[in-house]
């Protein structure tokens, strides 16, 4: 590829990775808030402390204990004493934080199948490779 289209392929990718995000992130029940659900994500996976989530969320302590509180509030995480700090907590999702994940994300995954049903198999052979590629893009944090 050539230096000049480099920028027009960074572009149109960016604005297709952002659309497709926006509209799978809108589609089914909408149960917890984006920012909400990407908290419950990570912490489905491993238990953290809120200034862990705060720094791999890119927003403030503050404003990531707001999240967390809202998530207590409505059973989906719990707060537990550290076991090596007792003056940190660590957040725990729940059992119905965890419905929440795993029916989130079906419901998207859902969503992007019907849109892909009817492409070819070259197409789709296509779209494998990208994913794994832009996979491998969004590693580079």
């Amino acid at each position: 590829m050539t230096e000049p289209l480099l920028p027009d392929l960074a572009n149109d990718l960016r604005l297709a990775c952002q659309r497709i995000a926006r509209r799978v992130r809108f589609e089914g029940t909408q149960q917890v808030a984006p920012h909400q659900f990407s908290v419950l994500v990570r912490v489905s996976k491993t238990p953290l402390t809120p200034t862990a989530l705060a720094e791999r969320e890119r927003v403030s302590t503050p404003s990531m204990t707001r999240t967390v509180t809202g998530l207590v509030d409505a059973g989906l995480v719990s707060r537990e004493p550290h076991p090596d700090d007792r003056r940190q907590v660590l957040v725990s999702i729940t059992p119905a934080g965890q419905r929440v994940v795993t029916e989130t994300l079906a419901e998207r995954d859902s969503w992007m199948m019907q849109h892909l049903q009817g492409l070819d198999a070259d197409d789709l052979a296509l779209l494998r490779r990208a994913a794994d590629l832009l996979l491998e893009v969004a590693a580079h944090e």
